[in-house]
């Protein structure tokens, strides 16, 4: 489904959960190293004026996820599956005037996940939300939402990389408004506990 960007932008800061369809979810288990982070962008056109994805963005603080078992405890011992976001790809189809520069541009956004199984995880599973948000050129939101994944272990499996069902938005496109002056931000949604063990973390990486 398309999701038209400005419908959300009178309620910016409203979260809206999505389950992905597990059937739409890639899962290619191996080894993971070596892998590093690029962006894959077509520009798929049945006009003649064609302007470039938006920008993208992995919100630093949200970038990675470490979800503990229930309890008090933080070590290493007590992690019960990691996460990564290791890559984000875009698709733009362009439908805009060659005269007027108006028009529509259809963005698909796939998100990549490196998963980790840790020592506490007895299930199997690791489910967890990402989010999707756009804002304009002076970092106001106009579309935000956000989306479950129920990843798992197969077999005897303990890192795995995930392919998110591409998510299609509807950004609209004017002279003064090309698709250059739109950015999409993901990142993994994290509880205020999550969140702070990540900025302590980069804290501590900076010093």
């Amino acid at each position: 489904m398309t999701i038209p960007v400005l419908e959300q932008h009178l309620k910016p800061f409203c979260w809206v959960f999505r389950e992905a369809r597990p059937a739409a979810v890639v899962l290619l288990v191996g080894a993971l190293a070596g892998c590093s982070a690029y962006q894959t962008v077509t520009d798929v056109f049945s006009q003649p004026f064609v302007q470039p994805c938006p920008d993208y963005r992995v919100i630093a603080d949200a970038a990675k996820l470490v979800r503990f078992r229930d309890g008090s405890g933080r070590d290493l011992i007590d992690v019960d599956f990691e996460g990564e976001i290791d890559d984000v790809r875009l698709e733009c189809e362009s439908n805009i005037d060659k005269k007027t520069r108006a028009g529509t541009m259809e963005v698909d956004i796939a998100v990549i996940f490196k998963i980790s199984r840790g020592p506490t995880n007895r299930n199997r599973k690791a489910p967890f939300y990402y989010f999707i948000s756009v804002i304009d050129k002076s970092q106001k939101i106009l579309y935000r939402e956000a989306f479950k994944i129920n990843a798992g272990f197969p077999g005897n499996n303990t890192r795995l990389t995930l392919v998110a069902e591409p998510v299609t938005l509807e950004i609209p496109i004017t002279r003064q408004r090309p698709s250059r002056t739109y950015r999409i931000l993901t990142g993994f949604k994290l509880s205020r506990e999550e969140l702070q063990f990540n900025r302590t973390r980069l804290k501590g990486k900076a010093r």
